[in-house]
């Protein structure tokens, strides 16, 4: 099986602007949540309860669920680690007819963007962006505001 290849070329611009606006009916079939958290590590905890409580009101599957906390919890992750920013701003947007976008935006301050990387047996990070590849349709990354970068995954669904 064929892992999704990252593309850095820019999605459509999410409605409401660069990054959305909150959780609202945005048209037919389009359904968003905004949230930003300090970048802290219990940070991490706080996005996945952020997409577990609101992945499965729009309807998705258990596996869908899971695969987006997992999705998060590894960009938030890598947010945190890599950059000096002190807030992440994170989006979930559900389009029809099953497709989930998870968004992580970082304030600046690390690389010019994310690289997956060989981890080695005793390495005990270097795996996310492995996981995230694995989990997802489509991932890539775009500038985000005021030197910052956003870091998405796309995820296809059955609701």
């Amino acid at each position: 099986m064929a892992l999704p290849q990252r593309t850095t070329m820019a999605r459509p611009m999410p409605l409401g602007g660069p990054l959305g606006g909150p959780f609202s009916g945005l048209g037919t079939g389009v359904r968003q949540e905004r949230f930003q958290l300090p970048a802290q590590g219990a940070s991490v905890a706080a996005a996945r309860r952020r997409v577990r409580s609101r992945v499965p009101v729009w309807g998705f599957c258990e596996d869908t669920c899971d695969a987006a906390e997992l999705v998060m919890s590894e960009l938030f992750t890598n947010a945190l680690v890599h950059t000096g920013s002190e807030q992440i701003l994170c989006v979930l947007r559900a389009e029809e007819p099953r497709t989930l976008y998870v968004e992580v935006a970082d304030q600046g301050g690390g690389s010019a963007g994310p690289a997956p990387r060989q981890a080695g047996a005793e390495d005990e990070g270097g795996r996310g962006l492995a996981l995230v590849r694995a989990m997802a349709a489509a991932w890539g990354d775009r500038p985000g505001l005021n030197g910052g970068r956003v870091v998405w995954a796309q995820l296809s669904a059955v609701l």
